[in-house]
């Protein structure tokens, strides 16, 4: 099967209705998305859905992103074939009663018969949250990266422009086996979250990282480097170096997973 094959799903029977799940997760006791590696979202999900409507074993769900062990979601969002009779709001409420406490399925929509959660995606956008100077956070731990220096922000905004655009992202990947490495980012907003408490002087920086879609740990090191130019340890044109090389081994290492929330996955008009 060839990968335009893969984009174009079989149109549901007249006996099915095609589903689109929206899903949020804490990571940080699943070894991600992607079934078959111990406790998964994919899998806790097949298990909930399974139990929700006992007349559909083997019932199929395809995920938009397969994020990494530790990496948490707020807007996964996941496409499943059922009977065309179930009602998505009764599904909605029998699936989170099924689910572990550390995910929930966030709603239930009706989608176009051909509608593939990962395929039809034309954007993703991921949030690395960073915890940074001599005051930690107790209420983002396992949310945030823990950093004790002082980020410097308009250096590491002057560092992301090297990411935006359409480029070969080799270096910043942990996948070797990957033919082509070529992604577009569409936009990197750094900035330091609003607080509704007064006495919090030193807010979490959050990043958010748009692109067509990534490879593997992709954001990750991405942020990695990003820290990095906070610090002063690399300037926007060694960056710039390293992208253009291709040489992973050149790149900083990844960020720490639990720092990382898929947050949304845009689709074209008409797709659900």
């Amino acid at each position: 099967m060839t990968d335009e094959d893969m984009k174009r799903p079989a149109t549901t029977s007249p006996e099915e209705q095609r589903l689109k799940l929206t899903i949020a997760y804490n990571g940080a006791r699943f070894k991600g998305w992607q079934k078959g590696n111990g406790r998964t979202v994919q899998d806790a999900l097949i298990a909930a859905l399974e139990r929700a409507l006992p007349e559909s074993p083997g019932i199929r769900v395809d995920g938009a992103g397969r994020t990494d062990a530790g990496v948490h979601a707020e807007g996964q969002v996941a496409s499943v074939v059922v009977p065309r009779g179930v009602d998505r709001v009764r599904l909605l409420h029998l699936v989170n009663r099924y689910l572990p406490d550390d995910v929930a399925v966030r709603s239930v929509e009706r989608a176009d018969d051909r509608f593939h959660a990962r395929y039809h995606a034309v954007a993703r956008t991921y949030r690395y949250t960073v915890v940074d100077g001599p005051v930690g956070n107790p209420f983002l731990h396992g949310l945030a990266w823990r950093h004790p220096g002082d980020l410097d922000l308009p250096a590491m905004e002057t560092a992301a422009r090297v990411f935006i655009g359409e480029h070969d992202f080799a270096a910043f990947t942990a996948d070797k086996k990957r033919a082509n490495t070529v992604r577009s980012v569409i936009s990197i907003d750094i900035s330091r979250r609003e607080s509704s408490s007064p006495q919090s002087e030193h807010r979490p920086v959050d990043i958010h990282i748009c692109g067509t879609s990534f490879l593997w740990r992709q954001v990750r090191v991405m942020v990695g480097a990003l820290v990095l130019s906070g610090e002063g340890a690399l300037t926007a044109d060694t960056l710039h170096a390293i992208l253009a090389s291709g040489d992973r081994s050149r790149a900083p290492a990844p960020a720490p997973a639990w720092g990382l929330t898929l947050t949304s996955v845009e689709y074209p008009d008409g797709t659900h």
